[in-house]
């Protein structure tokens, strides 16, 4: 091999990662950024808490749009022309959404935003699996424990603002990282290749014969995998809108926790899940993703399972915690098992599937209060997403048992 053109294309392979990372990171920081600055709007347009609800289901409607649209771009221009555009798309939004005059002009930003949004959702998945079969080993946790930090180091950032306008200036910021992630991404987001061993050049593609683990889905079809993946991916975002639509809700009016002290079962959910995500490749590379997921969804109902059945604030808060683990081992592990069905046609799988986190973000979100007024209590309803996690063990077979090796890193040239 050319030493020449080995160092080059580790290089590129390492500042792909790099700025494939800033973009789950801009991801993370964005969408907290919006999500916590919404009592600001709210007191800006004079909302009820029915319209700031109105609103977010609105964007998680265009974002499963936003979704498709990105797997149709992926398919016919490559996954990094789609994570660029959809980047743009989200900081031109986030603009607007500071800039709204008016209830309507907020609602149709929100609109907009919620495109953008659930393009680079898919997109920065549809980079993670080409990023992988460039390595020939799982990083897509890695990835997702970008987002996570992005989304706490938002949060923290708002809840210190002390005003109206630093608030408003923290979605300013994120538009800015957001445009300044897509400009870059452009340029150094992973080119899609062919999964014929050859690059379009007609040169060998080093190492493509050590990708992990493919096919990950037992023969499923495309359809299969769509279906099979979107259902894991439906079930895991219940459970994560659950806690972070309702912990402190519950901590606070159920277990008569104090104002400062109800946020902090969210505060160890988010927390758990990035350490889960950081800890996460390594794991799947002793234990082998199927072994991972089923353990980290036994987890996951052992975590709901104290919410509901020792009702004091401690229990919550670890119970919460162990939730965590569940949830922020799943997630990038189902993407990256999706990946492997067909590689030919990951960016439809994808893309696809990925609109299913929004069904799911709006069942974890807006059934656990109703079912709670029926009368069971809140701590009771949390059963609810532990009876879907409990769907996990069985789909795990379908995750492959390949462990990842230590193979010769893919050496492509960009």
């Amino acid at each position: 091999m050319d030493t020449k053109f080995s160092i080059t294309s580790r290089s590129t392979s390492r500042l792909t990662r790099i700025v494939v990372s800033a973009a789950y990171g801009a991801q993370g920081f964005g969408y907290a950024s919006v999500m916590t600055t919404l009592p600001t709007f709210k007191d800006k347009f004079g909302m009820s808490a029915t319209v700031v609800s109105m609103a977010v289901l609105l964007s998680c409607a265009t974002a499963a749009i936003g979704s498709l649209g990105a797997g149709a771009i992926g398919r016919r221009f490559g996954s990094r022309v789609s994570l660029s555009l959809g980047l743009a798309l989200e900081a031109v939004s986030l603009v607007a959404v500071t800039s709204s005059g008016g209830l309507g002009m907020f609602m149709v930003t929100m609109a907009v935003y919620g495109m953008g949004l659930g393009a680079v959702d898919a997109a920065t998945a549809m980079q993670g699996v080409v990023v992988e079969r460039r390595l020939g080993r799982g990083v897509m946790s890695g990835f997702f424990a970008v987002y996570t930090a992005g989304a706490i180091l938002a949060a923290l950032a708002v809840s210190a603002a002390v005003s109206q306008h630093i608030a408003l200036a923290g979605v300013i910021g994120a538009a800015i990282l957001t445009a300044v992630v897509a400009m870059a991404g452009w340029w150094f987001f992973a080119v899609d290749l062919p999964e014929s061993g050859q690059h379009p050049a007609g040169q060998p593609v080093v190492g493509a014969a050590a990708t992990p683990g493919r096919p990950a889905g037992h023969g499923l079809s495309v359809r299969g995998g769509i279906w099979l993946f979107g259902t894991a991916i439906l079930v895991v975002f219940t459970a994560d809108s659950a806690v972070s639509t309702w912990s402190t809700e519950y901590l606070q009016n159920s277990l008569m926790a104090l104002p400062a002290v109800a946020p902090l079962g969210y505060a160890a959910y988010q927390a758990v899940v990035l350490i889960s995500r950081l800890t996460g490749d390594r794991l799947a590379g002793r234990l082998g993703r199927r072994i991972l997921v089923a353990t980290a969804s036994f987890t996951g109902i052992a975590g709901f399972a104290l919410v509901a059945l020792v009702h004091t604030l401690p229990a919550a808060i670890v119970g919460f915690a162990i939730v965590g683990i569940g949830v922020g081992l799943i997630v990038p592990m189902t993407f990256s098992a999706a990946g492997e069905v067909d590689p030919g046609q990951s960016d439809r799988i994808i893309s696809s599937m990925n609109t299913f986190n929004y069904v799911g973000a709006v069942i974890g979100g807006g059934v656990i209060g109703p079912l709670a007024d029926t009368g069971i209590g809140m701590a009771a309803a949390f059963l609810l997403p532990a009876l879907f996690l409990a769907v996990m063990p069985v789909l795990s077979r379908f995750y492959g048992a390949r462990r990842h090796a230590a193979p010769e890193p893919v050496l492509l040239p960009h």
